[in-house]
């Protein structure tokens, strides 16, 4: 059985970032007298880097164990997908820019039964690993994928269909609504 974890620097910075959003937006509302349509916005914001800390320290938490037998996130809100249950694949990808250039890529598996859900993040360590582990399997069980999907796996240099599209090893991830 292998294990992946989010790396902690990747993290540091996140949890970085959640703290200076909650001084910026949490402190003002409480040491000063503020409108309320300056407070209420500044609350909202503030709960919203609530969350992104609370999603920081989930993913902290969160182990990756991949076998033989399938993949399982063990954590909060963890999951875990018998290769044999493996229902659908989707690789998406997000930018941060408008050119493309900077983003991260979420993998998103679903199984047979209610509950069988993993989701995990390009930045855990081994996504690569992970991916190419998950095309194998949908490839042999025949599961398929969306164009977007099979492009970003092609981004990543791994061939998600028996037929390929003729998609460039170096292509760029595509992004896909859900």
């Amino acid at each position: 059985m292998k294990r992946y974890r989010y790396p902690t620097g990747s993290l540091l910075g996140d949890y970085a970032r959640a703290a200076a959003g909650l001084v910026l937006t949490g402190l003002p509302p409480l040491l000063l007298p503020l409108s309320p349509w300056v407070a209420l916005p500044l609350a909202v914001a503030a709960g919203l880097f609530v969350l992104f800390a609370a999603r920081t320290a989930q993913r902290h938490t969160t182990v990756i164990e991949m076998d033989d037998n399938g993949i399982h996130a063990r954590g909060p809100l963890g999951g875990s997908i018998l290769w044999e249950h493996l229902a659908q694949v989707r690789l998406n990808y997000y930018s941060t820019r408008r050119d493309r250039g900077l983003g991260w890529m979420q993998l998103k598996l679903k199984g047979t039964g209610a509950g069988e859900t993993v989701r995990l993040e390009s930045t855990v360590d081994g996504f690569d690993e992970i991916a190419e582990r998950v095309a194998d399997v949908a490839r042999s069980r025949g599961i398929g994928m969306t164009d977007t999907t099979v492009s970003n796996f092609a981004a990543l240099g791994i061939d998600a269909e028996s037929e390929p599209h003729g998609f460039a090893t170096g292509a760029r991830p595509t992004s896909e609504a859900q």
